[in-house]
């Protein structure tokens, strides 16, 4: 039988854990509970709801999670999360998903700032919580019992039913995604004659790593992959998709490292397919067309350049950040700032035209290599060398997609360009990169809607 003082003291005892938590870490917190009607607070279904919507939490706000609680009580199960970032920011993701996410109606997520100060919706412009039954505001409805506890029971019941059928959609997206990723970036390595990259046939101009360090590489990013995806079949703003695949592709270089005892393989290609994979699925969740991801992509990359206008302030600079001062070359952050024009308008063209027209896929990828080569400022060429050989590469690339354009490959012409590539130590890795992601928005295409 529900007890009242019961309940009202573990209010109280609630808000007192709280306090010592905010006094303990000094950070804002954020507290998670199940938004349920009735006397029955841990029922199956409020239980169920608050784990889903703690994973949410979990993977936004990841590193960030100073220190986390759990409270089983009679006013249901209870997360409070010690959170090492801005209060305000911390409220309005808070808002997002309940807004946004299929079960956020079905949760309330309150937050206080380190001085204890409870964050409303008002103190950004924001109103009141609607019914899950109504248009009218989910209080005055509650005050005039407008609603019967049963009625909002089975509302919330059928927001979970949705939610899981949703997940069920996921599943086929996240393992189709995700292995064709994989794919991508294996064949990628395959590609032979490459011009100075790691082939099944050579080294190339590396002496760190084969063909088989790749493979390990590669095998080892298969649930990065499938994490992103995940992350991004979503209701919410890409701005939380890419706050939760920043945190995911940090593991992902370590996972990496880890496989190739410390070479450098991927982290590009962790950056690059992160983000694309992510925004493939966030654009199938939300039905758009196979172009719209582009479009995606430039709204989450849209403040990327910012990372330099402060530059000049940094003690220590990536090598990207270098060959900005020195050179003005944005790199991969002004690619995915543009929503990866160059492969929608071109590379994904040049790979399908080839297939149609009957070519082996080895064909195909090195056509796609040779455009890219000629279009990119490769800052993989950059570190190794300077703008003289970057614009060497680019001419000679040029002049070997207008041979070829409209002609078979010669093979035996392009494997000895290899070989001077390879005496000269040039690795176009910028343009490897692209081409898997060619590769991978190829081979998802079918399942978008075109137009």
């Amino acid at each position: 039988m529900f007890n009242l003082e019961e309940f009202l003291l573990m209010r109280e005892k609630r808000v007192e854990i709280q306090n010592e938590i905010i006094e303990n870490f000094k950070n804002p917190i954020l507290v998670l509970r199940a938004n349920y009607p009735g006397e029955e607070k841990n029922s199956f279904v409020a239980k169920y709801i608050i784990e889903i919507i703690k994973d949410e939490i979990l993977e936004i706000f990841n590193s960030q999670i100073m220190y986390s609680k759990k409270i089983e009580s009679i006013e249901g199960p209870t997360y409070i999360y010690s959170i090492n970032y801005s209060g305000k920011n911390i409220k309005k993701i808070a808002m997002e998903i309940e807004e946004l996410h299929i079960l956020g109606r079905c949760v309330d997520i309150d937050v206080f700032d380190n001085n204890g100060y409870p964050f409303s919706r008002k103190d950004f412009g924001g109103e009141k919580r609607q019914c899950l039954l109504c248009s009218d505001m989910a209080f005055v409805c509650a005050r005039t019992k407008k609603h019967t506890q049963k009625d909002v029971q089975i509302a919330i019941e059928k927001r979970l039913e949705e939610y899981l059928n949703s997940e069920r959609s996921k599943v086929e997206i996240v393992s189709t995604f995700s292995n064709l990723a994989l794919k991508s970036i294996v064949l990628e390595v395959s590609a032979s004659p490459s011009f100075g990259l790691v082939s099944p046939h050579t080294n190339g101009s590396h002496e760190d790593m084969d063909f088989f360090t790749f493979i390990d590489s590669g095998f080892s990013l298969n649930s990065y992959f499938k994490k992103v995806v995940d992350a991004g079949y979503s209701p919410l703003s890409v701005d939380l998709i890419f706050k939760k695949i920043r945190f995911m592709g940090k593991i992902a270089e370590d996972n990496m490292f880890l496989a190739t005892h410390n070479v450098n393989t991927h982290k590009g290609m962790i950056f690059l397919m992160g983000i694309t994979a992510a925004l493939s699925a966030k654009a199938k969740y939300e039905n758009l067309s196979f172009n719209d991801i582009s479009s995606l992509i430039k709204e989450m990359c849209r403040d990327i350049l910012k990372d330099f206008n402060d530059i000049h302030k940094k003690s220590s600079l990536t090598h990207g950040e270098k060959l900005y001062i020195k050179h003005g070359v944005v790199g991969v952050r002004g690619i995915v700032k543009n929503g990866l024009d160059i492969i929608f308008n071109n590379s994904i063209e040049i790979f399908e035209k080839s297939l149609v027209s009957g070519e082996h896929i080895n064909s195909a990828m090195i056509r796609t290599l040779i455009f890219l080569m000629s279009s990119l400022e490769d800052t993989t060429i950059l570190h190794r060398h300077d703008i003289e050989i970057l614009n060497f590469v680019k001419l000679k690339a040029k002049d070997l997609h207008l041979k070829f354009d409209n002609n078979s490959l010669d093979i035996n012409l392009l494997t000895e360009i290899e070989k001077e590539f390879i005496e000269k130590r040039i690795s176009p890795g910028g343009a490897a990169d692209l081409l898997a992601i060619t590769m991978f928005l190829y081979f998802i295409k079918p399942y978008f809607k075109i137009f």
